[in-house]
């Protein structure tokens, strides 16, 4: 037996050597990628790989189709379809939402990595990773249409969770787009976390994004209500406060009219009463003498 030894430790090495090559990651035009970059599945045969591998507050999420979500400065919530441990890349677990390998990139030049950009809701397109321009507007890029684009993974038990398979269909070209559907979010060794490619990234704004119009719609549409409402309380406390004096104005010129028409009438009752006990009466005739007016 002790001559067997020496062979089981070269069994051993021998399948280390293996496993690590099957953990080695390329880009998708072959390129092996540095060692921040490690496979979203390492149980599996084949499968997406993330920059897994680097510092804390700079790596990307691995999504449950292979893709990545980046979560680097400017780059955060930008997805990455960044390779696999296939250098091929014709492995099932690939990820496949961009051309590559397996359709000849659509007739394109090979990318080391694709950036998934959204235009509109359900309609992506794909653009190079050294690729600084809007492609929503390219009428050459690669256009997917799909309204789920992938689920977070999460390090959880394999009991009683099943995994997903790969996309039911993968675009073809700009001019075709292929609907492509995922199913449910699969478990993984890999923690809750995300990678970023080696190669400088491009700007992540795309300037048809409509949430943040869609956002300043909504939200002038609400300023202009509150605006309008608060002008017509205003409106209505102005109208009502000025009826009100003139209510009280109005009120008080009757009281002091009304009191004066009271005055005149009572001096004028009076004047008629000291008249008529002034007038003389003939007392022997028995008649009243009115005095003459000359």
């Amino acid at each position: 037996m002790p001559s067997a030894l020496p062979f089981l430790q070269l069994m051993l090495i021998a399948i280390g050597i293996v496993i690590a090559a099957d953990q080695t990651c390329y880009g998708l035009n072959g390129t092996e990628l540095d060692t921040t970059y490690g496979p979203c599945k390492p149980g599996a045969r084949h499968s997406g790989c993330c920059a897994i591998n680097r510092p804390a507050g700079s790596v990307d999420i691995c999504l449950d189709n292979g893709l990545c979500m980046a979560t680097d400065g400017q780059f955060m919530g930008t997805i990455w379809q960044d390779g696999c441990t296939d250098p091929t890349g014709e492995d099932p677990g690939c990820p496949r939402m961009c051309p590559d390998v397996r359709d000849s990139f659509d007739g394109l030049n090979k990318v080391l990595a694709w950036n998934i950009q959204m235009c509109d809701y359900g309609t992506y397109c794909c653009r190079a990773v050294n690729d600084h321009n809007n492609c929503c507007n390219n009428a050459t890029a690669p256009i997917i249409k799909t309204n789920f684009l992938g689920a977070f993974q999460f390090e959880t038990s394999t009991a009683g969770v099943a995994s997903t398979s790969a996309p039911t269909s993968t675009p073809t070209s700009a001019s075709a787009a292929t609907e492509t559907v995922f199913g449910t979010a699969i478990t993984s060794g890999v923690p809750f976390q995300a990678t970023s490619t080696s190669a400088p990234r491009p700007n992540a704004v795309c300037s048809k994004d409509k949430s943040a119009v869609v956002g300043g719609a909504v939200g002038g549409v609400l300023g202009a209500v509150i605006i309008a409402l608060l002008g017509a309380m205003w409106w209505l406390y102005k109208r009502e406060n000025r009826q009100r004096k003139l209510k009280e104005h109005y009120e008080e010129q009757f009281g002091q009219t009304w009191a004066y028409r009271r005055t005149v009438l009572v001096e004028s009752d009076s004047r008629e009463v000291r008249s008529e006990l002034s007038i003389p009466i003939d007392e022997k005739q028995g008649v009243v003498s009115v005095p003459a007016f000359t």
